[in-house]
């Protein structure tokens, strides 16, 4: 379903495939990041030669770093997201910080779709380490860039309204995540049909925000949405038809709990009400009534 989703975080146990792998954060503790000076700390640079050998080493050793303009802002990324995968997210921020300003000298202060990358790269960086607002910021001016370079109907401005979204769900802005996520979807559905692989992640992230708002009646909506599409398209053991069908499973269920928790409130207060012999009387009736049996 391309990479549409693939800067995605959440601790929700039905999350897709789509959000970078995080052992250093929980939702309730977030890790501060320490920012570097505008030269950096040397962790953006690499070498010429590699390590092919033993008898090589002392020669790779004595090679000299090459220079931030040497390596280029595509290179230095690539270095930035090492660092992330490693959890090494002050180096991460770094070099995309890097990046993005050699890019503006590479381009010439012309913004374009490369530009529009480097900010996501540090959105990317800011929201995995649980700094959603300030990936937001990065997300909007990667799509603020794309709609001006794309237009609104391309793919890469769906992918920024998605980006968008994420993170105001990630802070519990969750109207203004749907919007962005309902735009997303427009787009992909007048670009694809409805039909697609990702149109059926569109109606993903909008389950996904409902599940997360606790509305669970409309997040399996969305989430049956997208496995209609996905059956249709996508071969059977395709893992966003897993996650999906796992979604479905774990809305069902905290629907369930919900049920059984609003149940528990209603015998509770019949019992503050009628005491405990009234209670008793009208309990079965109550539970049949609230499970709809």
């Amino acid at each position: 379903m391309g990479n549409c989703m693939s800067e995605r975080i959440d601790n929700h146990p039905h999350k897709m495939n789509v959000r970078p792998k995080q052992t250093k954060r929980t939702k309730d503790k977030k890790i501060d990041i320490m920012f570097m000076g505008p030269q950096g700390t040397g962790n953006c640079q690499s070498h010429e030669n590699s390590i092919s050998g033993s008898e090589d080493w002392q020669e790779a050793s004595d090679a000299s770093p090459i220079s931030i303009e040497q390596e280029g802002s595509s290179s230095i990324s690539r270095i930035g997201h090492d660092h992330l995968k490693q959890g090494n997210y002050s180096e991460a921020l770094d070099c995309h910080r890097q990046a993005l300003a050699l890019h503006k000298k590479e381009s010439g202060g012309l913004q374009n779709e490369h530009t529009a990358k480097h900010y996501d790269n540090l959105g990317y960086v800011y929201y995995a380490t649980g700094s959603a607002n300030r990936a937001a910021s990065y997300y909007h001016k990667a799509l603020a860039i794309r709609l001006n370079v794309h237009g609104e109907d391309h793919l890469k401005t769906a992918q920024s309204y998605d980006k968008v979204g994420i993170a105001y769900a990630e802070q519990g802005d969750y109207k203004r995540a749907l919007n962005f996520h309902h735009k997303a979807k427009h787009v992909m559905k007048k670009l694809f049909g409805r039909e697609h692989g990702n149109t059926a992640r569109s109606f993903w992230n909008i389950g996904d925000v409902h599940y997360r708002k606790g509305d669970y009646n409309e997040a399996l909506d969305y989430f049956k949405k997208a496995k209609e599409v996905q059956d249709g398209v996508l071969d059977q053991d395709h893992s966003d038809k897993v996650a999906t069908q796992n979604s479905i499973d774990l809305a069902n269920q905290a629907k369930g709990n919900a049920t059984r928790i609003e149940l528990q409130i209603k015998l509770k207060g019949l019992q503050l009400l009628c005491g405990v012999g009234a209670m008793e009387q009208h309990k079965k009736v109550v539970y049949l009534i609230s499970f709809g049996i």
